[in-house]
């Protein structure tokens, strides 16, 4: 009797995730790839659509990369290699942006005259936060991660 072909996929656990690698691959991967690397992860939150959607470049570890600009940003322009958390923190803005449009925009269809009120106030506030708020983005630019070389 012959002995039956060693299993084709090999299973083991990785920081508490189950990693399958293919054994009978033509280019079998050394380490198993990012669980990151992808768009969306399995983990992410719901923001993470938005992330993955408009941060496309990554550095070589898989992170998603956010290039800054100097009109918001006191360090600016460099590059920001986002972490996990900065990742959600992203999405989290991103997703507050896309509410505060959606109500904007219902506010517009229901009556105009609720709109011009608001857009004038932003318009101001737009105004005063482009030269004394920077300090506080810059400040909050660096909790999302590390910088990167370019």
């Amino acid at each position: 009797m012959s002995k039956p072909p060693p299993p084709r996929y090999r299973i083991f656990e990785r920081d508490g995730r189950l990693v399958t690698i293919d054994t009978w691959a033509e280019d079998t991967p050394t380490a198993p790839r990012d669980h990151r690397l992808g768009p969306i992860a399995p983990g992410d939150g719901i923001g993470a659509p938005l992330v993955a959607a408009f941060l496309r470049v990554r550095d070589a570890q898989g992170r998603r990369l956010l290039t800054t600009s100097p009109n918001w940003d006191r360090k600016g322009p460099r590059v920001i290699a986002l972490s996990l958390v900065g990742e959600r923190r992203i999405g989290a803005l991103g997703l507050l942006s896309v509410g505060v449009i959606l109500v904007l925009v219902l506010l517009a269809v229901i009556d105009l005259d609720f709109l011009l009120p608001i857009v004038i106030v932003a318009v101001v506030l737009a105004g005063a936060m482009s030269s004394s708020r920077t300090g506080l983005v810059t400040r909050w630019l660096d909790t999302l991660g590390e910088e990167a070389r370019r």
